[in-house]
């Protein structure tokens, strides 16, 4: 009987002689629906608790990561586990949220300073008021390279690069 390390030395020559391409990787592509919700992956959605905690698995035995104390906050959902959903926020933190605390509805949240929310969605269109950093808006649709966004009662276009939350 061969020892154990001489024969994980077989295995490991005999993988590395193989043709490219004739190994397919075990997990197989990368998922594009969630396989909970069927929701296609990644995806926007909210943050519609007023106070949410991100955890570092999908659990509550996980530790917290980060409190979010603001609501319609923007996260990409990128994976799903039962009922916990592992998003990322706009600032590329990534971990694990219930998904009670989690709403469907569209926000974005403005990525630059004193971005022109437009009539149109051109960039001569005229200006109908500036944004700043931070401000969440609604997505009410993008097109192209461009969104339709509500915010305080106005509506108007951004470029969908301004804001973290436009597909």
């Amino acid at each position: 009987m061969l020892p154990r390390t001489l024969i994980c030395l077989c295995l490991l020559s005999a993988w590395l002689l193989l043709p490219p391409g004739a190994v397919q990787a075990v997990e197989g592509p990368a998922a594009t629906e969630g396989s909970v919700t069927g929701l296609p992956l990644p995806r926007f959605v909210s943050i519609k608790a007023g106070k949410a905690n991100l955890r570092a698995g999908p659990g509550r035995k996980y530790p917290v990561r980060w409190t979010y104390m603001r609501r319609h906050l923007p996260v990409q959902i990128v994976g799903e586990h039962e009922n916990w959903r592992e998003v990322r926020d706009p600032w590329g933190e990534e971990g694990w949220l219930h998904s009670s605390l989690l709403s469907g509805r569209r926000t974005a949240m403005v990525r630059g300073d004193l971005v022109a929310l437009r009539d149109g969605s051109d960039e001569a269109a005229p200006v109908l008021m500036y944004l700043e950093r931070r401000v969440i808006v609604t997505v009410e649709a993008c097109r192209a390279s461009w969104c339709r966004i509500s915010v305080d009662g106005r509506a108007g276009w951004l470029p969908a690069t301004a804001v973290y939350g436009a597909d």
